[in-house]
């Protein structure tokens, strides 16, 4: 239980179990808060059954932006017995636990919580011979102890059951049933809604899709894999209407691959999956560095190893994409932040994969792919767009009669490249190391000294990528104050509940920033600099080897040696952050006392 109550802001959490259409529920909810002019963050910790178990949905609403989840809950929905034993301890003082004594025993509640025993099962059962619409009654108390316009819950309501006139009908009075019950206990909490204003939302799954068309994608490739499949669902629904080509694959393998054939053939692809599919792909994603072939793959990252939880979050997957394949070469790796993010990266993605011809990965995670909401604003959909070094005539210099020179040495690593069928402009790319115009080095000619050579500047070639795409790649965003006694590194959606944590931080006098980064790499030479100028540092992400602080150690020698890290499965919460800062000043603070 937590006495902190910020009037600015509330959290809902609903609770039962799979089938009780808590994820409809708290979508609903969601879109209310958005309606009502607030901003939201969400997330669906949900379980990888059709019915039975445990899931729920948690909402954080805001008048002002919301990074995560917000300080305990305010208002708890309780539709099973399990659902009110896992999350009653959590709810705040001055909070409310929504529940049906007839199915569910209500103990132990927190000093200053109310208890609102309200007839979930017998309402719905007024419409239904089942008592299935009891979270929409749900959905009508709570509503109406949060002071919200009813007439904004029926339309939403409406709206979401708008194919089934005769079950929308039914739901919206089962709601409104909910909200005249609440009157009973008054308003609890209420924020200031404006209800002429509509705030956008969306999951970073979509939001991907929605950059990559944006940016001119025209061809998607995947196998269903959790929590990516919302990318190749949306991708399949628009692909008529946006002139997309979507390609469900046999495997991971199958869709790699044709997503390589694709671009080779001068589409702009994109792949999705999650990391054990990611797994299969890592030969391909070979073929395409050694064929220099842009490629762009989305890793919608879970709890692993193998299946792992299919339906919980993670940010274990970096050391693998860091080691893709065998032997080196260049990719960009870019883990964005929020669907906001994951908007505008998807075009950057495909520039840069274009630009220098090379994989990139893009590292979402189930927390803010399909795991969870987040408000969207003023997403511009005029993107740039860079397509590289494209020749469709070459001069003497590129062509030798008969054959293009299509991996000619060049002093940025990046070779001209031409589309297949453009007139005149034959070439070879093979897996195989080759020369400028792509023939093998390899069977007979390996181990000669011309072929020795020219295996070292190809390779040299390729490499040097890094140097000219490290200067593109974007330093980490500083949150907080220019100065601070203690900084938190922190990585793709790690960085929202570390973003949230710091105003509570400051109101209790410590003095503490953030380093968010979305550019994993190749780091930019300043970032060994600015991780240098902090006074202390500390490592924030979802994984139990700190594989980010890792790589910065690795790639500038800087050790972060305090670290919090998550590897349970469940996402970061403030509150987490709040007190494993805490925990380093008291540390230091004992350390000075010892000292003196």
């Amino acid at each position: 239980m937590s006495k902190d109550l910020n009037n600015s802001d509330l959290t809902v959490r609903l609770g039962a179990a799979a089938g009780d259409g808590i994820q409809s529920a708290g979508e609903i909810v969601t879109k209310v808060f958005s309606r009502s002019g607030l901003y939201v963050s969400t997330y669906n910790g949900n379980q990888s059954v059709i019915r039975g178990g445990h899931v729920w949905f948690h909402i954080h609403a805001g008048e002002s932006r919301v990074y995560s989840l917000g300080y305990g809950i305010d208002f708890l929905v309780a539709l099973t017995q399990q659902a009110y034993d896992e999350h009653y301890q959590n709810v705040n003082e001055g909070g409310a636990i929504v529940y049906d004594s007839s199915t569910v025993k209500a103990h132990d509640a927190p000093v200053g919580v109310n208890l609102v025993d309200a007839p979930l099962v017998k309402t719905a059962l007024k419409y239904d011979k089942r008592p299935i619409m009891k979270n929409t009654v749900a959905i009508g108390v709570i509503a109406g102890l949060m002071g919200l316009d009813f007439k904004v819950v029926g339309d939403v309501i409406g709206e979401q059951f708008a194919r089934k006139p005769d079950v929308q009908k039914l739901n919206v009075e089962a709601a409104r049933d909910g909200y005249e019950f609440s009157k009973k206990f008054g308003v609890l909490k209420s924020l200031h809604y404006d209800y002429s204003v509509k705030r956008p939302f969306m999951h970073a799954d979509y939001a991907l899709a929605l950059g990559a068309v944006a940016a001119g994608c025209r061809f998607y490739a995947a196998y269903p894999m959790s929590p990516a499949s919302p990318i190749l669902h949306w991708m399949a629904a628009n692909s008529k209407k946006l002139g997309i080509r979507v390609f469900l694959g046999e495997d991971e393998i199958s869709v790699v691959n044709a997503t390589i054939g694709a671009s080779f053939a001068g589409a702009r692809a994109m792949c999705g999956t999650s990391g054990g599919g990611f797994s299969l792909m890592q030969e391909a994603i070979g073929q395409a560095a050694m064929t220099e072939t842009p490629l762009v793959v989305v890793d919608v990252m879970r709890a692993g190893p193998s299946t792992g939880l299919p339906t919980k979050t993670a940010q274990g997957d970096l050391n693998m994409v860091l080691g893709i394949s065998h032997d080196d070469f260049p990719r960009v790796i870019i883990a964005p932040r929020s669907p906001q993010d994951a908007f505008y990266t998807a075009p950057r993605a495909f520039n840069l994969a274009e630009k220098y011809q090379l994989p990139v990965i893009i590292l979402l995670d189930f927390a803010i792919g399909d795991g969870g909401y987040a408000t969207v604003e003023n997403l511009d959909f005029n993107v740039p767009i860079e397509r590289g070094k494209i020749v469709f005539e070459a001069g003497s210099d590129m062509h030798n009669g008969v054959w293009f020179r299509r991996y000619k040495l060049t002093e940025d690593g990046v070779s001209p490249r031409t589309l297949p069928g453009t007139p005149n402009l034959t070439f070879v790319a093979k897996t195989d190391e080759h020369d400028e115009w792509g023939h093998d080095l390899s069977d007979v000619l390996a181990g000669l000294k011309e072929a020795v050579r020219m295996r070292e500047l190809q390779h040299e070639k390729r490499m040097k990528k890094l140097e000219s795409v490290a200067k593109e790649m974007r330093l980490p965003e500083l949150y907080g104050p220019e100065r601070a006694d203690l900084t938190i590194v922190t990585w793709g959606s790690s960085a929202l509940p570390v973003r949230e944590a710091l105003p509570k931080l400051w109101e209790k006098g410590y003095k503490v920033n953030s380093l968010e980064f979305q550019d994993l790499f190749p780091l930019r030479k300043e970032v060994e600099s600015m991780l240098k100028e902090a006074n202390d540092l500390m490592d924030v992400e979802a994984n139990y080897t700190a594989q980010f602080a890792k790589l910065i150690r690795r790639e500038t020698g800087v050790l972060i040696q305090k670290r919090y890290l998550k590897y349970n499965g469940e996402p970061i919460y403030p509150i987490e952050v709040v007190k494993s800062v805490e925990a380093v000043f008291n540390e230091k603070e004992v350390k000075q006392y010892a000292k003196s």
